[in-house]
């Protein structure tokens, strides 16, 4: 596997403090535009807060997923990194959004094309990754099935 520059431990630092600034940035602008108005921005804007929730969730489980591939050498860390750097840049489209509509709804549009490009892209990760889960589950769900089975072949064994 051919190394990625934009994947390497020192590259995924500098994004996070990229990332941590731009947001910082917008929320400082959002503060500023709205220190006049009483209500909140985010009293009409709460589907915008709820799905910034959201991405900023899948931005922190993305970045904990993607070091702990990156440390095992895993061909999938590329793809933790994808959905971290799709799911942090969501965050600074939705603060944007809150500042500027129109432009929100642009940068939104870049984003959704962008997003599809790269998922048509992982299309095979992301397939291996649904038949290893799938499979998984699968193995889960047999064994739960044939211990309910046991012990109802078996009612007299105390439970453990």
């Amino acid at each position: 596997m051919a190394a990625n520059l934009a994947f390497g431990k020192e590259s995924i630092i500098m994004q996070h403090g990229v990332f941590a600034l731009l947001v910082d940035m917008l929320k400082s602008l959002i503060q500023a535009k709205y220190q006049s108005i009483k209500a909140s921005p985010f009293d009409s804007h709460d589907v915008i807060l709820s799905v910034l929730l959201v991405a900023i969730f899948t931005y922190a489980t993305a970045s904990v997923a993607e070091i702990m591939l990156l440390a095992r050498e895993s061909p999938y860390c590329k793809l933790g990194g994808n959905l971290r750097l799709f799911a942090g840049a969501l965050a600074a489209i939705l603060l944007l959004s809150i500042l500027d509509p129109i432009l929100g709804f642009i940068t939104s549009a870049v984003w959704a094309c962008l997003f599809m490009a790269v998922a048509y892209e992982s299309r095979t990760e992301l397939g291996n990754i649904l038949g290893l889960v799938t499979r998984k589950l699968i193995d889960i769900f047999t064994r739960l099935a044939a211990s309910v089975r046991s012990r109802e072949e078996q009612p007299n064994q105390p439970r453990v």
